[in-house]
This record gives structure tokens, C-alpha cells and sequence, in this order.
């Protein structure tokens, strides 16, 4: 079950990715444009997708050897620390990631303010960037060193 979930996590992050990427685009271009139920549906989609990946990655986080088994394993948060690797996966991607999702979480309820079709444009820009940003500096890409995954699952 576990390999499922991580198989499903590494296929959603780059879901989210292009989702993400296409929001970010959309509205960067569209800021003298009116917003759109389209725009507000596709704010929907990529956050439903975002918190579907926050539960498998909580699931991971408490289930899995990259989390709380990892701490208790080690003998506490200050040996975590020390640790590049074990820092990244239970300090480091968990803290971004969940910023991230709050981030697209409040873009998607920027949505539905009663703002000026510009103003809603500009603050989801802003929102995704940030949250892209978050999420490129925190996904365990296979150059990294500490903590790495295949760019591609594999079962």
C-alpha cells in the first residue's frame, strides 16, 4: 500500500506542476482581462489536486520511513537536524509543501472575493509564483544529494 501511495505522490507532483505552471501563465496574461468561470475552475482543479497530494504526503509522513519513523529512529528532532537527508524529508519538503498548498488554497479563495477582475489576476500571479517557487526549491529532484526520487516512478 505504502509504495502505492508513493507512486501516486511522485505522479500528482507533476500534475500539480503543469496545472500550476498554466494558472501562473493564464493569469500573468490576463490582467486586463475579465475572470472567468473557466479561470475559477481551473483555480479548483489545482487545488482539489493539491490537497489530494497533501493527503497522500501526510500519509507518507506518518506511515513511512521519511517521517515520524525516521525521527523516533534517529532519537529525536535535534539528530534530524544534523542530518541533511533526514532533514529534508522531515522538516524541509513537509514545511514548503505545506506552505505551498495554503498558498494555492488562498489563491483559489481569491477567486471568489468580489475584487476587480485585475486585482484577482494579479494576486493568484502572485500566489502561484510564490507557490511554485516553494515547490520547485522542495521536490526531491534526482540531482539533489541529500534526498533524492526518480524524475519517473517506477512500481
Amino acid at each position: 500500500m505504502y509504495q502505492y501511495t508513493v507512486y501516486a505522490h511522485s505522479i500528482l507532483r507533476w500534475i500539480i506542476l503543469i496545472l500550476l505552471i498554466v494558472n501562473l501563465v493564464k493569469h500573468l496574461s490576463s490582467f486586463n482581462v475579465r475572470f472567468t468561470r473557466g479561470d475559477r475552475k481551473l483555480a479548483l482543479v489545482l487545488m482539489i489536486f493539491a490537497h489530494i497530494q497533501l493527503l497522500l504526503g501526510l500519509y507518507q509522513w506518518f506511515a513511512g520511513n521519511t517521517g515520524i519513523k525516521l525521527v523516533n529512529a534517529m532519537g529525536g528532532m535535534a539528530k534530524v537536524m544534523k542530518d541533511a537527508a533526514a532533514r529534508f524529508w522531515v522538516v524541509e519538503h513537509t514545511t514548503a509543501m505545506v506552505i505551498a498548498i495554503i498558498l494555492i488554497t488562498v489563491a483559489n479563495s481569491v477567486s471568489k472575493k468580489k475584487y476587480i477582475d485585475s486585482r484577482k489576476h494579479k494576486r493568484m500571479a502572485l500566489l502561484y509564483f510564490i507557490a511554485l517557487l516553494l515547490i520547485l526549491a522542495a521536490v526531491p529532484w534526482p540531482i539533489r544529494e541529500a534526498a533524492s526520487r526518480p524524475l519517473w516512478p517506477s512500481l
